[in-house]
């Protein structure tokens, strides 16, 4: 290789890597995508603060869980994991499953994919990056689809026209899914909260007790079945608000099921 070449490849390099893996820390609202060991880039995500909030909304008419306090930041992907960036994970692990999603259209979200899948997703990403990627907490979830907001939606209690993609959301998609980020982000550059696929949580199910007062998943009960929020591009209004919830066996590929990913950035000491 040439000087020339060499020093062109470092400055790739260092144009790749997020300013905070150079040292700088990362802020409330900072963006920034890993650059991955196989080539290219992970998901873009977005530094969202900490606080308080009321799980379930204290709304009438939603199931109030109380009050949660989420004490670190946390990095959230600013979109859904879209079907472009699941196929460079098929193709970097070799997946058989390749085949099968090469005619999706890599705007799109990424659909049909098991909590497994989504697990093997992130372990595979935090390999690839060497940072600790995962999926979120219902808790979290929630806390980052409100963006300060106790409302049914993060803009407001109304449905309204055509601010995400539901049944009766009045857009022109009629049931299918929207290329992610279709819609309007909400205050923390966060976008599809509400809409196009059904996101998987970490959380196992237990109807009979609430999740950590701290942010953190409930990983007790029946774990073979896990959380999922947000709700689909073929829900009604009513399943896509925030502090909606529902639930899926682990296993199961459901066709307006996908994910989206978070990254820890700080805990209180840090």
């Amino acid at each position: 290789m040439t000087y020339k070449a060499l020093l062109r490849s470092l400055i790739i390099t260092v144009l790749l890597v997020p300013a905070w893996s150079q040292g700088a820390a990362l802020d409330t609202g900072d963006t920034f995508s890993d650059a991955l060991e196989s080539g290219g880039t992970g998901p873009e995500m977005v530094v969202i603060p900490g606080g308080l909030f009321v799980l379930g909304g204290g709304q009438p008419g939603q199931h109030d869980l109380g009050l949660v306090k989420i004490q670190y930041r946390i990095a959230f992907s600013a979109r859904e994991i879209t079907a472009g960036q699941y196929r460079q994970f098929l193709k970097a692990t070799q997946s058989a499953e390749l085949k099968a999603r090469s005619k999706s259209n890599d705007d799109l979200p990424a659909s049909g994919i098991s909590w497994d899948e989504a697990e093997a997703y992130v372990t595979w990403l935090s390999r690839e990056t060497g940072h600790h990627y995962r999926l979120p907490s219902a808790s979290e979830w929630e806390y980052a689809a409100r963006a300060g907001t106790s409302t049914l939606y993060h803009w407001g209690d109304d449905v309204g026209n055509n601010r995400a993609n539901c049944l009766t959301c009045n857009t022109q998609f009629d049931g299918q899914l929207a290329p992610a980020g279709s819609f309007p982000a909400n205050a923390w550059g966060l976008y599809d909260m509400h809409g196009n696929v059904w996101e998987w949580t970490k959380d196992c199910i237990d109807p009979n007790a609430a999740p950590p007062a701290n942010g953190m998943p409930k990983l007790f009960g029946n774990c073979e079945s896990r959380e999922l929020r947000g709700g689909s591009a073929r829900s009604d209004a009513w399943s896509i608000r925030a502090g909606a919830r529902a639930f899926a066996l682990r296993k199961e590929q459901i066709r307006d099921v996908g994910f989206r990913v978070v990254m820890d950035v700080s805990r209180q000491g840090d």
